[in-house]
């Protein structure tokens, strides 16, 4: 080998040690911190001077499929929000799905509620979410639309504060996935990777420009849905949220953060499902986001480290394993104190439950990550589905 060559070997090399030592230094301390700021000092703030009178109306709707343990309390949060002028509306596909006989009892408890229900659906795409939503949809009067998934609950303020931030400039007001205290090992899973890793790079990516928008809980102009070519449009896609972000912001205005998260209150969670929950997630964000398959690995606690731990030793002559050990313990009492911040009620688990979870979460992410890039199928709802480059929908029969 000639100088040369081992001159840009040997620069390359150099590099690439400096790059991850950036990289480590950057998820460890700046992204940490950022969100841990944001998460003290923005959420969970009531909006002020209000005036109810000035308040505009808000379609809320509710896309519902199959019951769990917890539907009927998650809905009922709904019929108690705080607000003088709403319409809840709810959408079953099937008229034989068991969700009618929750959501029929409570139209009647609250008749002062202006709520209703559509049952069958209409086909505008391939996308069974917005497929069941869009009679309700097109019935909806209100220029404001708020999305809300069948297992969220809310408090009383949620939709104030995010009517709120829905200002002139503003096209979408979207919530930070979390959970509410639930029992077991999975649901301290749940919590952990929500309130510590997802929520952190949600709040990152947001801060940096990024469209990162989930589904869960959002607000958004009916004239922006328009805009994009309504249900019909977004229906081509698995990830109609991001691009319901894309939407907004294409029209010239931007997206906001809700100060109040979106709180996950399912009955059906398990190791199981939250695995294949990371998977899909996986596959829907490489196939819309293709970039996620090379920045993402370098964003968690084991990648970044290794890498971290040959550049320090490369560089500074480092025990490795002594410097990814400290960096893992730094990084598990960060992603702690966020938890913590986001937490308003307390913690229904010992901190040896969450550094179980923890650990569990951390060790087990390599391999949803490359399964689910390896992947091009999901299963959704009643279909299958293949996903395309560009988040594009196709049914497998």
């Amino acid at each position: 080998m000639d100088f040369w060559s081992l001159y840009l070997q040997s620069n390359f090399t150099l590099g690439l040690a400096y790059f991850f030592l950036c990289v480590d230094v950057m998820c460890l301390y700046i992204f940490h911190i950022i969100g841990i700021l944001y998460v003290k000092l923005c959420m969970y703030r009531k909006p002020s001077n209000v005036v109810r009178e000035e308040l505009p109306g808000v379609s809320i709707l509710k896309p519902l499929v199959g019951v769990d343990a917890n539907l009927e309390d998650n809905l009922e949060t709904f019929f108690n929000l705080d607000y003088p002028r709403f319409e809840l509306i709810f959408c079953i596909q099937d008229e034989k799905d068991p969700a009618c006989k929750v959501v029929e009892p409570l139209i009647e408890k609250y008749p002062h509620v202006d709520a209703r229900l559509f049952v069958g659906g209409s086909k505008v795409g391939l996308n069974p979410k917005l497929n069941n939503l869009m009679p309700g949809y097109s019935a909806a009067q209100y220029e404001l639309i708020m999305i809300s998934d069948s297992g969220i609950m809310v408090y009383k303020n949620t939709l104030t504060e995010m009517v709120c931030k829905m200002t002139a400039n503003v096209g979408l007001v979207h919530a930070i996935p979390f959970c509410c205290n639930r029992k077991g090992f999975a649901a301290t899973l749940e919590k952990a990777y929500f309130g510590g890793a997802h929520c952190r790079m949600y709040i990152c990516c947001n801060i940096a420009g990024a469209t990162c928008v989930t589904g869960m809980s959002n607000l958004i102009r009916r004239s922006v849905l328009q805009e994009a070519g309504g249900f019909t449009e977004l229906g081509k896609y698995i990830s109609e949220d991001f691009y319901m972000g894309v939407a907004a912001v294409k029209s010239g205005l931007t997206t906001k953060i809700s100060s109040y998260p979106a709180m996950q209150n399912s009955a059906n969670y398990s190791l199981e499902s939250f695995g294949k929950r990371m998977v899909r997630w996986t596959t829907v964000r490489t196939s819309s986001v293709p970039s996620t398959i090379i920045m993402e690995p370098f964003s968690e606690v084991i990648v970044c480290g290794i890498c971290a731990a040959w550049a320090a030793n490369f560089l500074l002559g480092w025990d490795p394993i002594v410097f990814f050990m400290v960096h893992t313990l730094q990084w598990f009492l960060l992603d702690y104190i966020q938890l913590r911040a986001l937490q308003v009620e307390p913690l229904n688990m010992s901190k040896f439950d969450y550094t179980v979870a923890w650990a569990y979460r951390e060790c087990t992410t390599l391999y949803h990550f490359l399964k689910g890039c390896f992947n091009n199928k999901v299963k959704w709802r009643t279909g299958t589905f293949r996903v395309k480059w560009g988040g594009y929908l196709e049914e497998v029969h």
